[in-house]
């Protein structure tokens, strides 16, 4: 793990925690009685409350009113993200749980120390990690758990089954990012285009084609050096220039600059598919806000190469007690609770379970709920339950910095500003500058 916040962030972190509270005596004279107040957990995590959280907690307050848990949120922007790491790295009003959604913030997070390690805990509630998780899922730091993910994303691309029917094509399955190019084309049409991905850093095709060709540590290569000048990252970039230069798709400049939402692009019918996730199910459920004469059909990740099942997607929700926690021990049963049976309640909004013991067809019946008339169980079904390689992610130095280099240089070569070679070449540059530079 490379030294993120060094030195600075480790000052503060012994600070007092204030939110939490602590089990304390009150004696009740009148009766002649003493009672235990209950323990007070706070939780800190991204997802609305109304789309499974509430839920959760007003269980488990029920089913323990000895430990009673509040659940706070924040928005995982770099706004939030500064917010929770500020409460962490001060203690004031810090959360006892708190919810990192994607490596960077993790790493960040277990770096700067303020993720207290797992392992006395786990042993002490006989959790199993392997058994309910699988430990190749869970990465250690420092030769110790430092958080556990709740959450299984899988990456898939959703599409207007009506497109599809019209243009005479079945729901793809064993297919690649030219047959996504080849796809995209047949589905275009009028204002309508054949497809939408977000642009950014994290949903560059180059970046899913590299990762298909190296699922573990696509970015470095054996020695350490940035990994993109890479024939996968440029046969990606090259695709994606593709559905921009042939208006199949809404151009890098305007995405960015009008900050377009898959979801709104599909279900308005503005896009004939997406590339998305398990996260966007909450929004493909609302009809309120999205009313339509369609249904949407899902596709699995299109690949580099055709009979590999590689997914961006992989573990996330890495959940994580508080290194000046009060009461860990306390934080660590809900934890436990919550991945063996607690989260079941946050299916609905397409959070799927890592346990590995979850019933998939369940899942996904719970997922759809009464909304089969604009959700394709069966193709959505064939997505959660096929078998994948995750992208892994174990090196992480500089990866803030090279995955911002990535979005510039790709940025520079979809408007034309220079060509894919240079592209590739002074990516590869920046990258391991700033490598070395991170390792000094």
């Amino acid at each position: 793990m490379n030294k993120w916040y060094k030195g600075s962030i480790a000052a503060v972190l012994t600070a007092s925690m204030v939110l939490t509270g602590c089990a304390a005596n009150n004696t009740d004279t009148a009766a002649g009685k003493t009672d235990k107040k209950a323990s007070k957990l706070v939780v800190w995590g991204a997802v609305p409350e109304e789309n499974g959280p509430k839920a959760v907690v007003e269980k488990w307050n029920k089913e323990h009113p000895e430990t009673q848990v509040e659940y706070v949120r924040y928005i995982n922007d770099d706004s939030g993200n500064t917010k929770l790491d500020t409460a962490l790295m001060t203690q004031s009003d810090a959360p006892d749980i708190f919810f990192s959604y994607g490596e960077n913030n993790l790493y960040r997070r277990e770096n700067a120390g303020m993720a207290a390690p797992l392992d006395d805990m786990i042993k002490k509630e006989s959790f199993d990690v392997d058994g309910v998780i699988g430990s190749s899922n869970v990465l250690k730091f420092k030769d110790q758990y430092h958080y556990l993910p709740a959450y299984k994303n899988v990456d898939f691309v959703v599409l207007n089954k009506k497109a599809l029917d019209e243009a005479g094509e079945k729901v793809p399955t064993d297919w690649t990012w030219d047959d996504y190019l080849t796809l995209a084309g047949k589905l275009n049409k009028g204002d309508r285009k054949g497809s939408f991905i977000t642009p950014g850093a994290d949903l560059l095709i180059g970046k899913f084609t590299l990762v298909a060709s190296q699922p573990k540590d696509s970015f470095y290569k054996q020695d350490g050096s940035s990994n993109f000048n890479n024939p996968a990252m440029k046969k990606g970039l090259e695709i994606q220039k593709a559905l921009y230069d042939k208006g199949l798709m809404v151009g890098w400049g305007e995405g960015l600059a009008n900050k377009l939402d898959p979801a709104n692009e599909l279900l308005t019918g503005k896009a004939a598919m997406v590339y998305g996730g398990a996260w966007m199910m909450r929004s493909l459920k609302d009809k309120t806000k999205w009313p339509r004469d369609f249904s949407v059909a899902f596709a699995p990740a299109p690949q580099y190469e055709k009979g590999t099942n590689v997914n961006n997607g992989g573990m996330n929700d890495f959940m994580s007690i508080n290194k000046n926690s009060a009461n860990k021990d306390e934080a660590f049963k809900f934890i436990s609770w919550y991945l063996t049976q607690g989260n079941m309640d946050m299916i609905a909004g397409g959070r799927i379970p890592t346990n590995k013991k979850a019933d998939i067809a369940q899942v996904t019946q719970m997922i759809v709920g009464d909304n089969k008339d604009i959700i394709d169980q069966d193709s959505l079904a064939n997505v959660l339950k096929a078998n994948y390689t995750f992208a892994v992610r174990e090196k992480a130095v500089a990866f803030p910095q090279i995955t911002a280099i990535t979005k510039d240089e790709a940025e520079k070569y979809f408007m034309n500003q220079q060509s894919i070679e240079q592209t590739l070449e002074t990516m590869q540059k920046r990258a391991d500058q700033a490598i070395q530079a991170e390792k000094k």
